[in-house]
């Protein structure tokens, strides 16, 4: 689909994903409608050419509004942490049955791209890359969540509509993995979990890219899992963020024991702290599966071959980003 005088609506636009893809949308000629909770606190939005709805996916109202009469619909917004179950299933299971209502009432020739995630396939039992088609396992609430909210998806009747499944995504305002970051600066790399597990990343303005290509090519109802090709083991990703630093970061062995023991000693510390908890025993056992890899062939084939930046060549670049924006001092 060219650009049209009809805009994409956007949720989740004023985060780390969302904000890369209006910025890919808008580079491509797309005029952007964004559900933002804070108009007033528009996130990475903040200076962007972008029409802004106050509301959020839970808000079916907001929602409505930020639909009516739109193109496309990218569905970014999710919650990525949370301390049970149903929290995960109230956002990113309602929050896309609310967008699916919406769609249904006042714009139903609209490509709904659910930006879903890998955690929801699950990781490959075997070492071989998982395809779409193949049978889901998530080992963790958040990927339970996803699964349901792209079953959601597929399930309805008479839309139009693709599922995107991000790997691990790092890049420019990403916060979860920002601490890795920050240790190699300082002279010390962690290898987590022993070395051995074997993932697959991807750079977000590579997921960027891939949704514009989405939109493109049309609803056909399809899948797809993003992520670079590259196969990598937490061994080879210390060793590429050592090499951010000059002299290189002394690489420290983080047993798979003590990700676990720290996995659930912070379980219990965000139990009695209010908000999400940034690190759990769920998070840890989903951080440890053997290999967290995918089939991305289709994807590159169908979509023009989006995912280009290798974990060397984005690293760097995210390295920069975080010191040009003072996130990260020295190093």
């Amino acid at each position: 689909m060219p650009p049209t005088e009809q805009p994409i609506a956007l949720t989740g636009g004023s985060g780390f994903v969302g904000s890369h893809v209006a910025e890919a949308l808008l580079a491509a000629g797309y005029k952007v409608r964004a559900l933002v909770r804070r108009p007033d606190r528009p996130g990475w939005l903040k200076g962007m050419r972008v029409e802004v709805v106050p509301g959020d996916v839970n808000d079916f109202e907001a929602t409505c509004k930020l639909v009516e009469g739109v193109a496309a619909v990218v569905h970014v917004a999710g919650l990525t942490s949370a301390k049970e179950l149903d929290e995960y299933r109230h956002c990113n299971a309602g929050g896309t049955k609310n967008v699916v209502t919406a769609v249904r009432r006042l714009a139903k020739d609209a490509h709904v791209v659910l930006v879903s995630s890998q955690a929801a396939a699950g990781p490959s039992p075997d070492g071989r890359p998982v395809k779409v088609g193949e049978a889901c396992r998530p080992v963790s609430s958040y990927g339970k969540s996803k699964l349901e909210a792209e079953m959601i998806l597929n399930g309805t009747k008479g839309i139009g509509y693709t599922i995107l499944r991000p790997s691990a995504v790092y890049g420019p305002r990403e916060k979860a993995i920002k601490d890795l970051f920050v240790l190699t600066s300082k002279g010390f790399t962690p290898i987590l979990g022993g070395g051995k597990p074997m993932i697959q990343l991807v750079f977000a303005p590579d997921v960027a890219r891939s949704v514009v290509a989405i939109l493109e090519r049309g609803p056909r109802g399809e899948t797809f899992f993003a992520a670079h090709p590259e196969v990598l083991s937490y061994t080879d990703i210390a060793r590429i963020l050592s090499r951010l630093r000059t002299p290189p970061a002394k690489l420290v062995n983080v047993s798979e024991g003590l990700v676990r023991v720290a996995g659930k000693v912070m379980g219990v510390i965000s139990f009695f702290r209010e908000g999400p908890p940034v690190f759990n025993a769920e998070k840890a056992n989903e951080m440890l599966q053997p290999a967290w890899v995918c089939d991305v062939g289709p994807a590159q084939e169908a979509l023009g071959s989006p995912f280009t930046t290798s974990f060397e060549k984005g690293a760097a670049a995210t390295m920069n980003w975080y010191r040009d924006e003072g996130w990260i001092k020295g190093g």
